[in-house]
């Protein structure tokens, strides 16, 4: 194999630098096989990159988890499969925050952190979580709340009605297909 004319030549010059500077060639190659390494890395193989989904854009749904006992944990764990069942859509983003509290006061930082994280329903569940669902609405009345399990007088706040028996398997499942329904009509 021959090579090329200005290769030939740049080879015989280093091979003669290594003669004379033996530390000067040995630095020189030691550059050279960097960059070419990191020539190497950074190319890559472009062709095989996946692409993820842009979702900054879709309906953000949040559910704000009671703390355990609090609340019938059932029409949580349906309320939550329900909004799972309306993220596979696609086009809905459903995100879980879990509130230490149901006192009012206590747990207006958890929904207004809600807010901030730009979710455009927030959804608590059962009786307990009313006050504070309420009053996180008069703190912040442009956004949109559901409460599933009981119900509201205040604007903003809208309801999910529950099954007679939440223990039945069943009615874990048609709360689950109303969650998803309601969430899905506003996204």
């Amino acid at each position: 194999m021959r090579l090329p004319a200005p290769t030939a030549r740049l080879l015989r010059r280093f091979a003669t630098l290594a003669r004379g500077h033996p530390v000067i060639a040995a630095a020189t190659a030691a550059v050279l096989v960097a960059v070419l390494s990191l020539t190497v890395l950074l190319a890559g193989d472009r062709s095989a990159r996946p692409r993820a989904a842009n979702v900054s854009r879709n309906f953000r749904a949040c559910l704000l988890v009671s703390p355990a006992g609090a609340t019938d944990t059932r029409l949580s764990q349906a309320s939550w499969q329900g909004m799972q069942d309306a993220a596979r859509s696609g086009g809905v983003n459903a995100q879980r925050f879990p509130t230490p509290t149901i006192d009012a006061k206590a747990a207006l930082p958890y929904f207004n952190g809600a807010v901030q994280h730009h979710c455009e329903l927030i959804v608590t569940v059962g009786t307990g979580m009313r006050p504070a669902t309420e009053a996180a609405a008069r703190a912040n009345p442009h956004q949109e709340f559901v409460i599933v399990g009981a119900g509201s007088a205040r604007p903003h706040i809208s309801a999910i009605t529950a099954p007679d028996d939440p223990a039945k398997e069943q009615a874990g499942k048609e709360l689950a297909d109303r969650v998803s329904a309601f969430i899905t009509a506003r996204s």
